[in-house]
């Protein structure tokens, strides 16, 4: 993971990023501050929003330094996580760029009202749902954050449409919204999904009930490592089983971690790290 904080490669250092607040390893902090300068503006994002969502108390510094980014994007992600480390004068500034008519900023901004867990801005991301005129991407975020807030109406009025779309990546999408919903209803909708036509679903149906603490999903990990079990390619059945992994945690499935942290891989790699340090915690 540390070797991927300084990759050159910039989706690496993100994707990095995401295993640090995963698995919550602060003594990375350092490095996530070194990040919050970096060049490009997508890693400072998740930089800058990692300090939040780490509770980096000692990072308020440099979390006011991008305040003044260049970028609004990043400035939102910097009014995060000072809310998160309770500045609640920054919530409204959030709820603002939640309106805005960039679509980039508008999606990250719900996203991160999501993370930031206040119910009142329910009425804020319903809003942006139905917004016929929002991107596809802003819908889906308000989708997510509504679910992170557990709010159960969504549950009927929208997840169950996508569990049953005729479109894969719409049922990925379910899975993953009823994984963050996290209800006993969302958990056993997710173990219907155990049984789809499409792999990828299969998997990451497995991996979100991982997640919620449900090793439902364990035989559909082993049979597909069983019949891949070179975990040389970066695609998203091999992520999402090396993911669950580090769920699960079952012998039989923890035996693939070794060779797929030696996978020619970068992000095979920095899955299996994740799944290690998840399983180091437990």
């Amino acid at each position: 993971v540390q070797a991927a904080l300084q990759h050159p490669n910039p989706v690496v250092r993100t994707h990095a990023i995401e295993v640090v607040v995963t698995t919550q390893h602060k003594d990375m902090m350092a490095d996530i501050i070194r990040l919050m300068e970096d060049p490009l503006m997508p890693v400072r994002f998740a930089a800058t929003t990692a300090a939040g969502d780490m509770l980096c108390y000692g990072c308020e510094q440099h979390i006011r330094k991008r305040l003044e980014d260049e970028d609004e994007n990043v400035r939102v992600a910097a009014a995060y996580s000072l809310l998160k480390l309770n500045y609640p004068e920054y919530h409204e500034y959030l709820r603002q760029a939640a309106q805005s008519k960039d679509q980039t900023i508008r999606a990250n901004a719900l996203m991160l009202l999501g993370k930031n867990g206040n119910r009142d801005d329910l009425d804020l991301l319903y809003q942006a749902m139905r917004d016929e005129t929002a991107s596809d991407q802003v819908k889906i975020q308000a989708i997510d954050a509504i679910a992170q807030l557990k709010d159960t109406r969504l549950y009927r009025s929208k997840l169950w449409a996508l569990l049953i779309s005729k479109y894969a990546d719409d049922r990925v999408m379910g899975i993953r919204s009823m994984g963050a919903l996290g209800t006993l209803d969302a958990q056993n909708a997710i173990i219907t999904m155990l049984t789809d036509d499409v792999l990828e679903v299969r998997l990451c149906a497995a991996e979100q009930l991982g997640r919620l603490g449900d090793s439902s999903g364990r035989e559909e990990v082993a049979r597909y490592l069983q019949t891949h079990p070179d975990l040389s390619q970066s695609d998203m059945a091999t992520m999402l089983a090396v993911m669950a992994i580090g769920y699960i945690g079952t012998p039989d499935l923890t035996a693939y971690l070794p060779k797929a942290l030696q996978s020619p891989s970068e992000d095979i790699r920095l899955a299996a790290a994740q799944s290690i340090l998840l399983l180091t915690k437990k």
